[in-house]
Order: structure tokens, then sequence, then C-alpha cells
């Protein structure tokens, strides 16, 4: 089998990224400044910038900043319950029990990929102290303002996973400034990456300062070793920083060339029978992922090969099974209690979508899609 033609995600560095980080590698090197120096706090005050937040903390990663939220959000009521979708990542689910509180799923819209009021209605407990909403394939659901208003009703906290966010945004607010604070992923496969690493933005000072002291092994003093919170080491290097500020720098760039991507896909998907593509009007967003919802009866692996087949690699789904579903957590949430999430997760499909692809590649995967469902042995309903 030959190498695809069109695959899922491919990172974007220019020859003068490359030379400004290597720049910025040398100067480290040279100096002995690898960590909490000027490359993190310079990408700090971009991202707040950039973001419209008050403040951005830098971490390890996009599971530490979950985790480190977490814990300054948590504090006096460690032990609560947060409610978290079903169709979510692993650290979604992860993060709270690592932080010291429980995990509640909720069921979603099918329509957003991400819970409404109703669905959040449905699952708050009186032991409920936050929400953590997540931002799938970086499309900020229209229910958030709605969300977060519930929220300040209730007393509870909104933290936004917005780990496939960078740029989304909604009435022209930025993903992450919603409630308490929001989470981002700068992991390799992110629409901008410093190859590893994450960022809590939030608007909060005190919520700030507990996520700098949980990063930093719960160190008021960066250098000094008195430590006053159980916190860990989730701090992110000065070489990462370099990578990730000038990602930051041309997002805006980014998000133009997968904005044009995503439009003609909606358009080229517009009458093509057995999918359809989840909130195609949506924008700004950043498209981390163009979400396909496949009719019922189609087969999602043999969909697959087959578009390999004709030179395309899908990249991995948002995701495919439910959290209840997974292993690692196999006894502590009730499994088949979220039905719409589990029907999402099993029939839903990301085409390929990145800064490096041409409209021609666009085509190709659209081509190769109507072909591999015209294929398909089930009754497809008939085209628009």
């Amino acid at each position: 089998m030959t190498d695809p033609q069109v695959v899922p995600v491919k990172p974007d560095f220019s020859a003068e990224d490359i030379a400004e980080v290597l720049a910025a590698v040398r100067t480290g090197l040279e100096t002995g400044q690898l960590t909490q120096g000027a490359q993190v706090e310079a990408f700090e005050r971009e991202m707040a910038a950039y973001t419209g937040a008050r403040h951005a903390v830098a971490v390890a990663s996009g599971t530490a900043a979950l985790v480190c939220g977490l814990r300054a959000l948590a504090g006096e009521t460690a032990g609560g319950e947060v409610l978290v979708p079903a169709n979510s990542f692993y650290s979604t689910a992860a993060a709270p029990l690592l932080a010291g509180l429980r995990v509640r799923l909720t069921d979603v819209d099918a329509a957003t990929l991400a819970p409404g009021v109703r669905e959040l209605e449905q699952a708050v407990t009186d032991a409920t102290t936050g929400v953590l909403i997540v931002h799938m394939g970086g499309i900020v659901t229209p229910d958030l303002e709605d969300i977060a208003d519930w929220c300040a009703r209730r007393g509870l906290w909104l933290f936004e996973d917005c780990a496939h966010a960078h740029g989304s945004r909604l009435g022209g607010r930025h993903a992450g400034t919603f409630g308490a604070a929001g989470a981002f992923s700068f992991f390799a496969t992110k629409v901008i990456t410093s190859a590893e690493g994450g960022m809590v933005t939030t608007d909060d000072d005190g919520l700030a300062r507990l996520v700098r002291l949980y990063r930093n092994l719960g160190k008021p003093e960066p250098w000094r070793s008195i430590h006053t919170v159980l916190g860990e080491n989730a701090r992110m290097s000065e070489l990462h920083a370099a990578v990730g500020r000038t990602q930051l720098r041309r997002l805006d760039e980014f998000l133009a060339v997968r904005d044009r991507l995503a439009r003609r896909y909606t358009d080229g998907l517009a009458g093509m029978r057995g999918v359809r593509p989840l909130l195609p009007g949506h924008s700004p967003a950043s498209w981390y992922k163009y979400v396909v919802v496949l009719d019922p009866g189609v087969d999602r692996q043999r969909l697959r090969e087959r578009m390999r087949d004709a030179g395309v690699q899908l990249g991995g789904e948002i995701y495919e099974m439910p959290l209840d579903a997974q292993p690692v957590f196999e006894g502590r949430f009730p499994p088949g209690e979220h039905p719409v999430a589990a029907d999402l997760c099993a029939r839903h499909i990301c085409l390929p979508l990145h800064t490096r692809m041409s409209d021609d590649d666009t085509d190709t995967v659209l081509r190769a899609l109507d072909k591999a469902l015209a294929e398909e042995d089930v009754t497809l309903p008939p085209r628009h």
C-alpha cells in the first residue's frame, strides 16, 4: 500500500519559525536558563493578550492545565462532584480525579457534541460543585453563555477545556474566557503546538496565583524550596515556550486557512448522501477537527479502509468510545447511561484538515468520501 496523498495533521513551521526557535534554544543552552525564564513569561503575556484573559499560566501539558486549574478551583470543595461530558478525551475525566474531585458524566446534544443546559439539569446533584465543558473540534457550543448563566445561578464554577479551541470564539469572546478558567493544550497535533505544553487562562488573580503554585511543586518563590501546597512539577520549559510563541504569532494566519478549507468541505458535503457535517455554519472556530456524522448503518472501519485505499488517511475520532467504556474507568461510571454521546462516538469521522492542505486536497477527500459511501452495502437516504 502506498503512502496516502492526504494525511490528517501536519505541523506548520516556516524557515523563519525554525530559525527563531533554534536561536532561542541556543540562548537557553548558552545561558543555562532552560525553564521559568523570559520565553515562558513572554508566551504567557502573549497568550493572555490574544485571548483577552487577565492571566495565562504556562504548564507542561494540556492535562497539567486541567489538573492545576481544577486543584485551584476545588479549594475547600475537594471531594465535590464535577459534571463532565461522556464523549470527551481521557484527561477531561482523569484530571478531576487527580485533583481530588469526583466525576459525574453527562450526555450531550447531538447537534453540538456538547451538553446543553437540559443535559446538565438532568445530571446535576446536590454534590455538584462545578462543570467542565469541552469545545469539541474547536467549536464553542452556541449554548455556552446559557451554560455560564446556569452555573452562576446554581453557584457552580465553570471550567472550559479548550484543548481544541485556539482562536475559537463565540459572540466575539475567546474560548477560555466564559468561566472561571480555561485550559489549553499545545500538543503536537493541535492547531498550534509547542510540542508538549499547556496554558491556563483566567481573569481571577487568586486562581492564577494558585495555578502557579500547583505547577511548581507548591513553591511561592520559584527558586526556593519552601512548599506551601501539595503541588507537582508541571512547568513548561523555555524551549517549548519558544516553539509555542512562533506558533501563536501565526495563529490568525492558520485560522484563515482552516476556515477556508472547512467552508470548502461544507460546500462539498451539501447533498452528499450518508453524512452530515457538525455545525457547518459555525464561525469563527479553530476547526481543529472537521466532524462528519455518518448515517446509521455505515461501517466506519470499512469506510476508513476504503478512503485509505483512495489516498486519504482519516484522523482519530473525538472520540471513538464514551468515557464510561474506557477500561481505566471500569466500575467507576455506570455504562449505557449516555446514549447520545455513545451514538455520536460510534458514528462520526474527522476529515483531514491542516494548514498545509490545498483546495485540491480537500477535493480529493470529498471524492474519496463520496465514493466510499456509494460502495456501502446499506441503503442510504437519497441525496437532498
